[in-house]
């Protein structure tokens, strides 16, 4: 990865540094799952599973993202994520769905830049 693409990342709100320790510093590996990420369907799971009202579906989704995103450094998106995931394992449903706009808007933020 060179400095223009480790800039990049930077200037999307990804920190780089917590995503590589989950990678054991190797770089071609984390690329790899960056790039899945793209890919990832548990964004589209979390808001349909929220707007059909499935409250464990979503929470077990918000879960599973809360994971992900922590594990690529993705700090802009773990932030909302592990926010609303907590408030639907605490039974905070009306509070959870909060967080489900700006989700929207970041995850189409990072697919688009």
């Amino acid at each position: 990865m060179n400095g223009k693409q480790k800039e990049f990342l930077a200037k999307s709100g990804i920190n780089l540094t917590d995503g590589l320790i989950y990678f054991s510093e190797n770089e071609r590996l984390y690329e790899k799952y960056l790039f899945r990420f793209l890919e990832e369907p548990t964004f589209p799971e979390l808001f349909k599973a929220i707007e059909e009202d499935r409250r464990e579906d979503a929470r077990r989704a918000a879960h599973s993202l809360k994971g992900i995103t922590a594990t690529l450094g993705f700090t802009s998106l773990n932030t909302p994520v592990k926010a609303q995931e907590f408030d639907f394992k605490n039974g905070r449903w009306e509070e959870g769905n909060q967080y489900t706009d700006e989700l929207k808007c970041l995850v189409l933020k990072k697919v688009d830049s």
